[in-house]
């Protein structure tokens, strides 16, 4: 073990950990849910490093040669390759000064290694006043996240457009394919399959641009807003600068706020994309259910449909098949909707001048 020092007093650290004090500290007070932050969030915060290491360099208040090592060591955790960046429980202390602090630490150590030092001196690069200069755990996770979102957008979108494309085939081919159409569980004027299999596949179109609209404001940043929005700390033209560098960095074009005071007092453009997020969800899980109703039976249900068979229904009714896959997707429907409501209860609960 090595000993580390911090406000609190010294700390057993162990030797070989890339991490510091403060991570060693939350991860004996935290451990609740088993299940580390998202890999794409820490992916965020080495991205911001990297990024804010450039843009102090740029106006001089870092030296070239520390913002290049913390750069080179960003892209480690980056990339995965620095395991003891995620070694923290997701639910934790507010603000995600948690992980966000056990990035800073890991990019420290690594950085001061690339430079000659050791594990835990921090010396010449230190965690707070280097790794994260200008910044602050108030404007970095919510950037963090913002870059998250729209990291995760992509591949959502790619499998939305999958699932609309074959919807779309189904409804070429029934196009013909009559079926009585039913309100409120009874009989009421014919439809063809066609007819409903496009109405699925347009559903999922439009909810899916509504969810990639919300984009658009996920990429206003208030980052170098620090503690409270008004930049204290950081340089005059560090928000400006860092934009620039961060843009470069994702590969898309990110905006500094017009007030960072706003973008660290309300996490509407969050709430905004997992409110588009639950609008798909609940159009999915109503076309399971659907799927599900018309698959009935297969002799005292509606019995219209013929799901494909993933798997045995019973472990006492041989013969009987499930509809499995409309089930799986109902719950993961559900649980969208269920982290939205919490997204929005969290969002509702951020005090004062800190959301």
């Amino acid at each position: 073990m090595r000993r580390e020092r911090d406000a609190l007093g010294v700390k057993a650290v162990p030797t070989r950990a890339l991490y510091g004090a403060f991570t060693q500290r939350a991860l004996e007070t935290f451990d609740l849910s088993g299940r580390p932050p998202h890999p794409a969030l820490v992916r965020a915060y080495a991205r911001i490093k990297k990024a804010a290491a450039r843009a102090n360099a740029r106006l001089g208040v870092l030296p070239p040669t520390w913002a290049r090592a913390i750069a080179w060591a960003a892209d480690r955790v980056a990339a995965g390759r620095a395991p003891d960046a995620a070694v923290l429980d997701g639910l934790q202390a507010g603000a995600g000064t948690p992980t966000h602090m056990n990035v800073n630490e890991v990019i420290a150590n690594l950085a001061n290694e690339r430079l000659g030092g050791r594990r835990g001196r921090y010396q010449p690069i230190h965690p707070n006043n280097h790794v994260n200069l200008g910044q602050s755990s108030n404007d970095v996770t919510p950037t963090a996240i913002r870059l998250m979102a729209l990291e995760l957008l992509g591949p959502l979108r790619e499998e939305s457009a999958r699932l609309e494309g074959a919807f779309r085939g189904l409804a070429a081919r029934e196009r013909d394919v009559v079926k009585p159409g039913r309100t409120h569980l009874q009989d009421a004027v014919p439809i063809t399959y066609g007819q409903v299999f496009t109405g699925y596949a347009q559903s999922l179109n439009e909810a899916t641009r509504s969810l990639v609209a919300t984009a658009r404001e996920l990429r206003v940043i208030g980052l170098g807003g620090t503690a409270v929005g008004t930049g204290i700390t950081a340089h005059p033209r560090f928000r400006a600068m860092v934009a620039r560098e961060l843009s470069r960095e994702v590969g898309q074009r990110l905006m500094p706020a017009r007030s960072a005071v706003t973008t660290t007092w309300s996490l509407r453009p969050l709430l905004a994309c997992s409110a588009a997020l639950r609008g798909l969800a609940v159009d999915l899980a109503k076309i399971c259910f659907d799927l599900r109703l018309l698959a009935s039976g297969p002799h005292t249900g509606l019995g219209e449909l013929k799901l494909p068979e993933v798997e045995p229904g019973s472990s006492i009714m041989p013969g009987k098949v499930n509809p499995s896959v409309p089930e799986a997707v109902e719950m993961a429907c559900f649980q969208a909707c269920g982290h939205d409501h919490a997204i929005a209860l969290a969002a509702a609960r951020g005090e004062l001048e800190l959301n």
